[in-house]
């Protein structure tokens, strides 16, 4: 009888496999395994919405958010300027919630208060300043007030992150969002029926910032929805997802909310127009127009609101600033003329800085000078002979313009590179990322950009309808940075991870790090754009925008709007974001501890 053993040695073995779905430890040493029997929170918990907790609706006084007008007035903050009612299921209705409040907020957080007089020129697109047009306001005085006059003041020390319900004053979209009262144990939820939240965490130009915007190593965000097997909203009106069909779903986005709508020149659909608005122009005309226009910046500059931008140097060196001294032409010593900065001399000098101002400037004429131009003769009787026609379009060095030429457009595709992702779930049941890809081409020897997406799903049916589930999203990123590296340290690579009922269902390997930005374009013009986050949605880009002389045809239709303008349509409890080592414990520790708030069994 032989041996049972091949070869005397023992060939059955087991292990886990560390794939895609392993994300547990059976034991490590250095680990001292903690059994939670709360959710988790502490200083890994920087943001918490939850619809049953009336906190998230309060707005104590010394934290009020204030946006006044030219007078001093307040302006209405966040409201819709549509509700619909519709079939309700489970439960009654409670009102229509304008903003929102985290119920905890992050340890590193700053805000030492700030005012901001631009947040008109922003403000007005997305229902963070609501605008209606007055009956018999044909000179539109009162959208040229809310751009202009407008001011944003941000009281210090609230550093709770604000979420405001996205509205828009064109009329052609309807964003409803009700909350609804549950008789069982979930308490009241949020109902989306096409409308969601959007707000900004951090304030380019400035300190202000509520989240981070980079983690050291991982991040989590959890979110307990219930998608509806049937949509029962029964809304009034268009929807972003009536028309953007293919973006439906998304239900929590990060990066700007818009593009750049001063990217261009834009003077309105009747520039012919020197009185008030009468029938038949665009019902949006105003006097000024956006040409026309500037507004003072954070450093002090006056900068317009149209291209080109400006580029501001600050020089405080007096032997590259003053010329030799002139008190008169006929001193000895001879003066620099227009060349020289405000004509400075040595003897006016009193010590202080002088600022340049200079157009931004593009690159028009590539060609060598000394390669296609002859020499100078300004005259035919020069010393110089001129090449004739043999060169090119008979130019001379001293009709040389240049190479450069003022900027007059901005590429507002450019400010979307790796600036913007969502997370969705599909019409039937998977769940994924969509993030936007700008591709550049070259066409006639100009650098043309574009956009295009990435996106990855889960299998089908992982996200069942009309039961609430727990999402979990996960990145965990290869390395861990420190303080100054997340500042200078270049995008990682790491992996994406969701959770469903705290179940791995679907991993993401080799996953870019994202990294929201700021716009190329100047603070003052930008405010409130970049550093978005929204909740039940994506972003509506520029479809809802307003300027002078109403919206700009050029800035539609727009990546943003193209790829991401749509919603989750289903119900919305609880959100959290953390940014810490949440592993698969805490994950599951956190469901165990709501499961039955949401009638879930054990087995869920």
């Amino acid at each position: 009888m032989g041996n049972i053993l091949n070869f005397n040695v023992n060939k059955v073995d087991m292990r886990l496999s560390n794939a895609d779905y392993w994300d547990l430890y059976l034991a490590k040493t250095d680990i001292t395994p903690i059994s939670q029997d709360t959710i988790i929170s502490g200083a890994c918990l920087v943001a918490h919405y939850d619809f049953n907790n009336n906190n998230i609706f309060d707005s104590p006084s010394q934290y009020d958010y204030q946006y006044t007008d030219e007078y001093g007035d307040a302006l209405p903050i966040g409201q819709s300027q549509y509700t619909n009612p519709y079939a309700v299921q489970y439960g009654d209705i409670l009102g229509y919630v304008q903003t929102i409040y985290s119920l905890t907020t992050w340890g590193d957080a700053i805000n030492s208060g700030y005012t901001m007089p631009t947040i008109g020129l922003t403000g007005i697109d997305n229902g963070l300043l609501l605008f209606n047009k007055p009956s018999g306001d044909t000179t539109n005085q009162a959208l040229l007030s809310t751009l202009t006059a407008s001011t944003l003041h941000i009281p210090s020390g609230d550093t709770r992150l604000c979420l405001t319900a996205v509205s828009g004053m064109t009329g052609d979209y309807v964003y409803p969002v009700e909350m609804v009262g549950n008789p069982d144990d979930a308490g009241n939820f949020l109902r989306l029926c096409g409308g969601f939240y959007q707000g900004y965490y951090k304030l380019d130009g400035n300190s202000y910032e509520v989240l981070p915007n980079r983690v050291p190593n991982t991040w989590t965000a959890e979110l307990w929805l219930r998608k509806p097997c049937v949509d029962d909203c029964n809304v009034t009106g268009t929807t972003l997802n009536d028309v953007y069909t293919g973006n439906t779903g998304f239900f929590l986005y990060f990066g700007t909310r818009a593009e750049n709508k001063f990217w261009n020149i834009f003077e309105g659909l009747n520039t012919g127009t020197t009185s008030g608005c009468t029938s038949g122009q665009t019902e949006w005309c105003t006097i000024p127009k956006e040409t026309d226009v500037s507004v003072v910046n954070n450093e002090g500059y006056t900068i317009p609101l149209s291209p080109p931008p400006l580029n501001f140097d600050v020089i405080d060196n007096k032997f590259m600033m003053y010329s030799r001294a002139s008190a008169s032409s006929g001193s000895r010593c001879g003066r620099c003329g227009g060349d020289h900065p405000a004509g400075k001399t040595v003897c006016n000098f009193t010590g202080d800085t002088i600022t340049l101002t200079s157009t931004t400037q593009v690159i028009t004429d590539d060609r060598n000078p000394f390669l296609v131009y002859s020499r100078a003769s300004a005259s035919s009787g020069s010393r110089c002979g001129r090449c004739g026609g043999d060169h090119p379009a008979g130019e001379t060095v001293c009709t040389f313009s240049g190479f450069t030429t003022d900027e007059l457009e901005l590429d507002k595709d450019a400010d979307l590179i790796d600036n913007a992702i969502g997370f969705r779930i599909t019409p039937d049941g998977a769940i994924g990322y969509r993030k936007l890809i700008v591709t550049a081409t070259c066409v006639n020897e100009v650098t043309v950009t574009g956009c295009s997406i990435e996106e990855s799903y889960s299998a089908s049916g992982v996200v069942t309808c009309d039961e609430w589930q727990m999402i979990s999203i996960r990145f965990v990123a290869n390395g861990v940075l420190d303080e100054c590296e997340m500042e200078y340290a270049p995008a990682r690579k790491g992996k994406l991870m969701f959770y469903v009922n705290r179940r791995l269902i679907y991993v993401v390997d080799d996953f870019d790090e994202f990294i929201a930005r700021r716009l190329v374009e100047d603070s003052a013009k930008q405010v409130a754009v970049p550093y978005n986050i929204s909740l039940g949605g994506g972003t509506q880009g520029l479809i809802e925008s307003m300027t002078f002389d109403g919206q700009d045809p050029a800035d539609m239709p727009s990546c943003l709007q193209n790829n991401f303008a749509g919603t989750f349509i289903g119900d919305i409890s609880q959100f959290r974001f953390y940014i810490c080592g949440m592993n698969y414990c805490d994950i599951k520790n956190n469901f165990e501890q709501e499961r039955e708030r949401y009638g879930l069994s054990v087995n869920s």
